[in-house]
């Protein structure tokens, strides 16, 4: 079992991806997909609503994970929402079966996580805490670009656990109420990691191509060990990687993390230090 944030090397992407895809598609009640406060796809909804007004709009929501966040777009008077997950066959009729909205449509992923979907198709693509569960993040990124309309949307909203706010949080965690926040299951591990969030973020400044720290998921032999909210996340979502995949391809980024967060503190440390924000909330311009 690996708990503390372990580099993952190159060797075992593929093993841990179909370990991921097991996971996703057998649904474990304990991951408690369901039962997510509907405020959390309000908010992001309302991001979308923010950036984009136009109810002719389509929408495609990556990484869905049921009917709801589309249900939740679909409620702005979008004219299609079209929801996108690793959905097996099984669930993917069940889910279906929830929708309300005449304007809502479930896909799954083709082969080698493909859309299903051509070029050019959408007017914004978005995903709510799904990037830090790709182990070929830039990929999926590649995808939601080429679906994207020239003047489109890419909208991500993840949590960004590169962040020295993390193992800051591990520490008192361990040191209050002596349990482990997220991987950090020691003080001591918590105290380095404050480091290594250093070391990403420097990692990804000097890099001229977008860097992707990814990690190992929480593991008990091949199979993905959940306990606890993101034990199954991989990617780290160091922000200034998503905003070097945008410079490059010549996105106007419209949102760079300034503003998100949901308390004082975390407001004001991300409109301060953005590439280090405790929430990652990025709009691109294609």
């Amino acid at each position: 079992m690996r708990i503390e944030p372990k580099r993952l090397p190159r060797l075992d992407y593929d093993k841990v991806q179909d370990s991921l895809i097991r996971f996703y598609n057998k649904r474990p009640d304990e991951y408690g997909l369901l039962d997510r406060p509907q405020t959390a796809y309000n908010d992001y909804s309302n991001i979308i609503s923010k950036f984009c007004s136009d109810k002719n709009s389509v929408v495609l929501d990556v990484g869905s994970g049921s009917w709801r966040i589309p249900e939740t777009i679909a409620a702005y008077g979008y004219k299609k929402v079209f929801g996108l997950d690793y959905f097996s066959n099984d669930i993917l009729e069940n889910y279906k079966s929830h929708l309300k909205s005449p304007n809502v449509e479930l896909f799954t992923y083709k082969e080698n996580n493909i859309f299903p979907f051509p070029d050019n198709s959408f007017d914004v693509v978005s995903s709510l805490c799904v990037i830090e569960h790709l182990i070929y993040p830039e990929a999926i990124l590649n995808e939601m670009d080429r679906v994207l309309k020239p003047g489109g949307k890419f909208i991500i909203s993840c949590p960004n656990w590169s962040g020295i706010n993390v193992p800051i949080m591990g520490c008192l965690s361990i040191l209050k109420s002596k349990d482990r926040f997220w991987r950090f299951n020691s003080f001591s591990d918590s105290f380095l990691g404050i480091f290594r969030s250093v070391k990403w973020w420097l990692e990804a400044t000097i890099s001229h191509k977008p860097k992707y720290v990814l990690i190992y998921p929480r593991m008990s032999g091949t199979e993905i060990d959940f306990e606890r909210s993101d034990d199954d996340a991989v990617h780290l979502c160091q922000p200034k990687s998503f905003k070097k995949y945008f410079t490059m391809r010549n996105y106007k980024l419209l949102m760079y993390n300034r503003g998100s967060g949901e308390t004082l503190y975390s407001k004001i440390f991300n409109n301060v230090f953005p590439s280090m924000a405790t929430t990652n909330i990025i709009v691109a311009k294609k």
